[in-house]
């Protein structure tokens, strides 16, 4: 269970912290030993041996020469021998029990031993007398004295660890709890992901955390966004392409089914054109080959010229107005396309069509207008969606499964424009196309992204139409 924590991201980050902070708590104290060699210890140990010598010498300094032998014996213990010799007979072992006497007199009691010097008599022994060698007058003031209790006591008290031990604690403890929230979106994303294995129909995660785990989440819902909207393309198609084809099918069948040897072929040939062409709209919206192509400068206004000569040569009744040249960066075939389809969508509801094309600083306006029935304003934005078809009568249309404007708004769309559908008074519909211009300076070193489409950094604020 243990390995398995420690396994995990979190596990690994507290195991740094709390090593971290371990470390830490051990070079503090030992930088604080270095650094501060001669500090005092804390009591018991050398303060009362300490207070009883300075308080001795005080005595002896104020006392008159007649009466220092009383103080000297007066001063006499068990554990605390005074006299006043010359010259003195030193020990010469330095013990940390002296170090510190010695730094205790000599930092905290410097008026009355400032010059004091500390030997142990016996370093073997921890309890043996220590020698207190201070100059007085004209002598030096012999004292012998000894530590009763434990050796040498620790210079770190409880209460400096205990608040050492604390703050490192603290500190590791706002680490875990700072990196549990960086963490748990990571768990969130993780389990989301696993779920949208099992079910796409999850709500998506919500974006928080750093920046970095904000941007894998938005990354992530993108994902699902448009994995989500192409298996249910996928589907849409089967269920439309599934409906679509039954009829021709139908046909083929009772054609064949029949016991006259004359099969009208042209019937059956209509009928397998008309299945090709279904099949045809409904992978090359799926694959959206027009990616593929290169984008290149093409003469916007020849091009809208030469569909309306075709359709008009067809016997369609189509216009054109415009300039006679508009420069435009895009994949030709591709921009053939949604006006073909704007185009035929046109003539086929309606029985005139009008293409009129304008140019406005920054952006490019192609207005396919057709005087068909129209489309209700609460429908328009549903007829963009694949597979889409308002009433009974626009799947009489041969071939189409509602893939036509679908398409349409998917090319503009890569080429940075959008597709806006409006109703027109007394009746009709206006499909207008916007395009945002690139000038040739700035197509020069043209970046494209994963799509095939220009970057943003290329484009000038759109105008709206």
């Amino acid at each position: 269970m243990m390995r398995r924590f420690f396994s995990t991201t979190l596990g690994q980050i507290l195991a740094i912290i709390a090593s971290s902070s371990a470390i830490t708590f051990v070079l503090f104290l030992a930088l604080l030993g270095a650094l501060n060699p001669n500090s005092p210890p804390p009591p018991p140990w050398p303060w009362p041996a300490a207070y009883r010598i300075a308080g001795l010498v005080d005595s002896l300094r104020t006392a008159p020469e007649s009466g220092r032998a009383i103080v000297l014996a007066a001063a006499q213990r068990a554990d605390l021998s005074v006299k006043l010799i010359q010259p003195p007979a030193a020990c010469e072992t330095i013990t940390p029990d002296t170090h510190e006497l010695e730094s205790v007199l000599r930092t905290e009691f410097a008026a009355a031993a400032s010059n004091a010097i500390v030997r142990s008599c016996d370093a073997g022994d921890p309890g043996s007398q220590i020698q207190i060698l201070l100059s007085f007058e004209n002598q030096t003031l012999d004292i012998r004295t000894r530590k009763d209790g434990p050796g040498h006591f620790f210079r770190f008290t409880f209460p400096f660890v205990g608040a050492l031990l604390f703050l490192c604690g603290a500190v590791a403890a706002m680490s875990a709890w700072a990196v549990w929230r960086v963490i748990r979106p990571l768990r969130r994303l993780s389990a989301t992901a696993d779920a949208f294995g099992r079910n796409i129909a999850i709500a998506p995660i919500s974006e928080e955390g750093p920046l970095e785990i904000r941007s894998a989440a938005k990354a992530f819902n993108l994902m699902q966004e448009r994995i989500t909207r192409s298996i249910q393309n996928r589907t849409r198609m089967l269920a439309a392409i599934s409906h679509d084809l039954r009829t021709p099918i139908t046909r083929m069948r009772l054609q064949l089914d029949t016991q006259d040897a004359n099969i009208d072929r042209g019937k059956l040939r209509r009928d397998v054109d008309l299945m090709q062409s279904m099949i045809s709209s409904a992978l090359a919206y799926l694959s959206g080959s027009f990616d593929e192509e290169t984008k290149e400068w093409v003469d916007l206004g020849a091009l809208i010229t030469t569909l309306c000569d075709e359709y008009e040569e067809a016997g369609a009744a189509i216009s054109c107005e415009g300039p006679g040249q508009i420069r435009f960066f895009c994949r030709p075939n591709a921009i053939s396309r949604a006006l073909t389809n704007l185009i035929e969508n046109g003539i086929h509801f309606g029985s005139s069509v009008r293409i009129n094309a304008s140019t406005d600083p920054g952006v490019i306006t192609i207005d396919v207008v057709d005087d068909g029935p129209g489309i209700p304003k609460e429908r328009i934005q549903d007829v963009i969606e694949p597979f889409v078809r308002l009433d009974p009568s626009r799947s009489s249309r041969p071939g189409s499964v509602g893939l036509g404007l679908s398409i349409v708004n998917e090319i503009v769309a890569a080429h940075g424009g959008r597709l806006e559908l409006m109703g027109r008074q007394p009746t009709g519909l206006v499909a207008r196309v916007i395009f945002p211009v690139l000038t040739e300076e700035r197509a020069s070193p043209i970046q494209q992204d994963a799509g095939g489409c220009l970057s943003a950094q290329a484009y000038p604020e759109q105008k709206k139409g």
